[in-house]
C-alpha cells in the first residue's frame, strides 16, 4: 500500500506569508515563532532591561561571586576545646575570631587571635595563628617572634627555627636573637648561643639582659675572667641586678674570692627583686589580652609577689564575690606567709573544687602539700599541673625539688625544663647546678628531658 506523497508546492506556500516575495530559485528558511508577550527567557527579559540596571545586576552578581569565593577558600580558624572555659574566655576568642572571619586576608586580626589564645594558654592553636600573619605580612619580626614564643612552651627546639624568620627579617631586632640565644642555652647549643649573644651585643651594647646571659654561658664553659667581664650593664641595670650580683658572688666563689663572693651575696639580699622588661614585647603585649577568673588568681599573685599587698588585698575584694575559689585562693596564700602549710592545703583543695582547671590554685597545693615533708604528693600535684600547662616553668622547678630525694635523674630532667621554660630564673639555674655537683658520677648534664 503506497503513501500519498505531500504536495510540496502547497506546503512551501502556507510557509510564506501573504504578500511577501521570494525570489526564484531560492529555498525558503522557517521562521521560528515568537513567543507571546510574557513568555520570555530569562536572559531576554534581561535584554529589555535599561542599560543600567543591567550593569547593576552585573555588579552585584560579580560581588556576590567574589564573597562566596573568598568564605569557601578562607582558612579555617583553629578553635581550641572550650567546653569548661571561663565564660570570658570564650567571649574574648570568640570576638577575635570574629575579626578573623570580618577580615581573612589581616595580618593583624590573625595574629591578634594569636595573642588572644596565647595569653589564655593555647599554644598550638596560637602557633597556627602567628603562622598566618606570618604568611600575610611578609616583612613584620613580630608575628614569627610571636609563632615562636608560643612554640617555646611546646617544643624549645621548634621554637628555635621559627625565631630564624623573625631575625631574617630584621637582624637588628633585639628579642628575636635573645630569646633564641636563651633557648639555645638550654637545648646545649652554646657556640650558637655564643655568636646570637655577641651579634645582638653588637648591634645593642648596652643590653643587660644580653650581658647576663653571655656571662652565664661563659661561667658554664669554665672561663670565669670571661664571665665577670662579660656582665657590664647588668649588675646595674633594675631588670637584672639583683639576678647579675648573685651570679657576681658565683663567679667570685669559683675564682677563690670567698671573702668578695659573701660581701655581693649579703649585698644583695638587701636589694629589691628584678623588675619586669619593660619592652619585652610578651609583657607588653600578653597581660592585655589574659581575662577571666584564672587571670586575675594569676594577677593576685604577682602583685603579691612584687610587694603590692594593698592593692592585691583591694583587688581581691572586688572578685571574691564573683568567685569564691579566688578567695579562698588568697585564704590559702595567707595561711602560707603565716607558716600553716596545713590550713593552706585545705583553702587550697576547696579552691580547685570550684575550678579544677585553674594551674595557678593547684601548683599553691603542691606548694602547701611539700611544706609538709610529703614530696611523692606534691610531685603528683606538680605533674598535674603539668599535664594542663606543659609550660608551666614553676610547676616544673618545684616538681625537680620534689624528686630530689627519690629519683634524681628525674630531679634534673625537670630541672633542666624549668630553665628551659625560666631562662631568666636564677632560682632554678641553681637549683639544677646544686643538683648536678651534688651527683656528678650519676648525672650528666646532658639528661634528656
Amino acid at each position: 500500500m503506497s503513501r500519498r506523497r505531500p504536495d510540496r508546492s502547497r506546503a512551501h506556500a502556507s510557509a510564506v506569508p501573504a504578500g511577501s516575495a521570494t525570489p526564484p530559485g531560492s529555498a525558503s528558511q522557517p521562521t521560528a515563532p515568537r513567543p507571546a508577550s510574557g513568555s520570555l527567557s530569562l536572559p531576554a527579559q534581561i535584554q529589555t532591561l535599561p542599560w543600567w540596571l543591567q550593569l547593576l545586576g552585573c555588579g552585584l552578581l560579580v560581588a556576590a561571586a567574589t564573597a562566596a569565593w573568598s568564605w569557601a577558600s578562607a582558612p579555617s580558624i583553629p578553635h581550641p576545646d572550650l567546653a569548661t572555659a571561663d565564660p570570658l574566655v570564650v567571649l574574648a576568642i570568640d570576638d577575635a575570631e570574629a575579626r578573623v572571619r570580618m577580615t581573612p586576608a589581616s595580618a593583624e586580626a590573625w595574629g591578634d587571635l594569636g595573642l588572644v589564645l596565647y595569653a589564655q594558654s593555647y599554644g598550638r592553636e596560637a602557633v597556627d595563628c602567628f603562622r598566618r600573619a606570618t604568611a600575610l605580612d611578609e616583612r613584620s619580626w613580630r608575628w614569627p617572634f610571636f609563632a615562636a614564643a608560643a612554640s617555646s612552651h611546646l617544643a624549645p627546639a621548634d621554637a628555635v627555627t621559627l625565631m630564624e624568620e623573625a631575625i631574617r627579617r630584621d637582624p637588628k631586632a633585639v628579642w628575636p636573637r635573645l630569646l633564641r640565644a636563651e633557648w639555645l642555652v638550654t637545648l646545649g647549643r652554646g657556640d650558637e648561643a655564643r655568636a646570637d649573644y655577641e651579634s645582638l651585643l653588637a648591634v645593642s651594647p648596652d643590653h643587660a639582659r644580653a650581658h647576663l646571659g653571655l656571662a652565664r654561658l661563659l661561667l658554664a664553659a669554665g672561663d670565669t675572667d670571661g664571665a665577670a667581664a662579660a656582665l657590664g650593664t647588668a649588675i646595674d641595670h633594675p631588670s637584672t641586678r639583683r639576678s647579675a650580683r648573685q651570679f657576681a658572688a658565683q663567679v667570685a666563689a669559683r675564682q677563690g674570692q670567698r671573702d668578695e663572693a659573701k660581701r655581693l651575696l649579703t649585698a644583695t639580699a638587701a636589694l629589691p627583686a628584678d623588675i619586669p622588661w619593660p619592652e619585652d614585647p610578651l609583657a607588653a603585649e600578653l597581660p592585655l589580652r589574659r581575662v577571666g577568673k584564672r587571670s586575675r588568681i594569676k594577677l593576685v599573685s604577682q602583685m603579691e609577689e612584687a610587694g603590692a599587698v594593698a592593692e592585691a588585698d583591694a583587688l581581691t575584694r572586688r572578685i571574691e564575690q564573683e568567685n569564691p575559689e579566688i578567695y579562698l585562693f588568697v585564704e590559702g596564700r595567707i595561711q602560707l606567709q603565716k607558716g600553716d602549710a596545713a590550713a593552706a592545703e585545705e583553702a587550697f583543695r576547696r579552691a580547685v573544687e570550684f575550678d579544677p582547671r585553674a594551674v595557678e590554685i593547684r601548683f599553691q597545693l603542691g606548694r602547701a602539700i611539700a611544706l609538709q615533708g610529703r614530696p611523692a604528693d606534691a610531685a603528683e600535684v606538680f605533674r598535674e599541673v603539668l599535664r594542663r600547662e606543659p609550660g608551666y616553668g614553676p610547676a616544673w622547678l618545684e616538681l625537680g625539688r620534689a624528686l630530689v630525694d627519690t629519683d634524681p635523674e628525674a630531679a634534673v630532667a625537670a630541672l633542666e625544663s624549668a630553665v628551659a621554660y625560666m631562662p631568666a630564673s636564677e632560682e632554678a639555674r641553681l637549683e639544677l647546678t646544686r643538683l648536678r655537683a651534688s651527683r656528678p658520677t650519676t648525672i650528666s648534664p646532658g639528661a634528656s628531658r
